[in-house]
């Protein structure tokens, strides 16, 4: 089968909100997280490296790791920055000292994982992930450069690359770029033209699912001056469990497919599960005169995919009678899904 890969596309200009694929959804307000008193650090923007188009309503919650050179060595400290959409803006609990020098580490959704860092320093870190879930329709992202503002502006051009910034006697602006933990594939869905003729379909439900529950993935970033990728390796290791799924598509009423036109949709997976996937897909089975016929489910084990850490793979899906040629009644409605080029 031909495979269609391609890395996904750098975006680096962002306006007031946060840009992300249609992965993640929610408003959050934490009570718990405070600003802190004195020089706070929020956060003006952060842009999503690789999201297919651009939107504005992603506001869960970043988890953060703010590394100092402090009186007694390096001093490391976590939070999160929460929106507070009276201010439009994001602010976190920590608390920048003056003239003192930073690096800002970091990951989005901070409610979907958890991170720990370790040999951290003003130019580097690792992050590593536990429990990642090892399929997701969420799209799990880290800190990949940062950006120091004078004041609450539009973030353009963040450094891709460059960790470090030195605190301000006032608030403290950043702004952030991110890229993916996970590799993705996009399912391409039409309809055989022929099959449309006589019968309909409406796609309710998509799920990846794996022989694979959790992995760990190890994110080693150092800092360049060059621009390019600060991420020196990743690794996905310690798999547990025996299967997992993700939901990625979903609709009560179904969405019909069409013979040209391409309904899509994304889900991510840790990139050393290539070759244990599978897709399983719910729809209904409608005739000329749109009257439902039946609910039919395909399982479909995808073929190695070959994708790394931030690309994705596109699969065409197309569902059609299994003999064209005779066209028979329980042919029609009972068709196969076909994974090609």
């Amino acid at each position: 089968m031909k495979k269609k890969k391609y890395t996904y596309k750098k975006i680096i200009q962002t306006g007031l909100l946060m840009v992300l694929g249609g992965f993640l959804v929610g408003c959050t307000n934490d009570p718990t997280e405070e600003q802190a008193s004195g020089s706070a650090l929020n956060m003006v923007s952060f842009t999503r490296s690789a999201t297919p188009f651009t939107v504005t309503d992603d506001y869960s919650p970043i988890g953060v790791f703010l590394v100092g050179n402090g009186t007694n060595g390096l001093e490391t400290q976590s939070g999160r920055f929460i929106y507070r959409s009276g201010e439009n803006i994001w602010k976190s609990s920590i608390e920048v000292t003056p003239n003192r020098n930073y690096a800002i580490f970091g990951y989005a959704p901070a409610d979907a994982v958890s991170a720990s860092l370790s040999n951290e320093s003003l130019s580097g870190a690792t992050l590593t992930f536990s429990n990642l879930p090892a399929v997701s329709s969420q799209d799990i992202c880290f800190v990949v450069g940062v950006q120091q503002l004078d004041n609450k502006t539009v973030a353009k051009n963040i450094p891709l690359g460059k960790f470090a910034f030195t605190g301000k006697s006032e608030d403290n602006y950043v702004n952030l770029l991110m890229d993916h933990v996970y590799a993705a594939i996009c399912i391409q869905m039409t309809i055989d033209s022929d099959y449309a003729l006589l019968r309909s379909i409406k796609i309710r439900k998509m799920e990846l699912q794996t022989t694979t529950s959790t992995v760990t993935a190890a994110i080693v970033l150092a800092s360049n001056t060059t621009g390019s990728s600060p991420v020196q390796s990743a690794t996905y290791s310690n798999l547990t469990g025996t299967h997992s799924s993700a939901t990625f598509f979903d609709s009560t009423e179904g969405v019909a497919l069409e013979t040209t036109a391409l309904t899509e949709a994304t889900c991510c997976f840790a990139p050393n599960l290539n070759n244990s996937l599978t897709l399983v897909t719910t729809y209904d089975v409608y005739d000329r005169n749109n009257n439902k016929i039946s609910e039919r489910t395909a399982t479909n084990k995808l073929p190695s995919l070959s994708a790394t850490r931030g690309q994705r793979v596109s699969l065409n899906l197309t569902i059609a009678p299994t003999y064209l040629y005779v066209l028979s009644d329980p042919d029609l409605d009972n068709p196969t899904i076909t994974i090609g080029n």
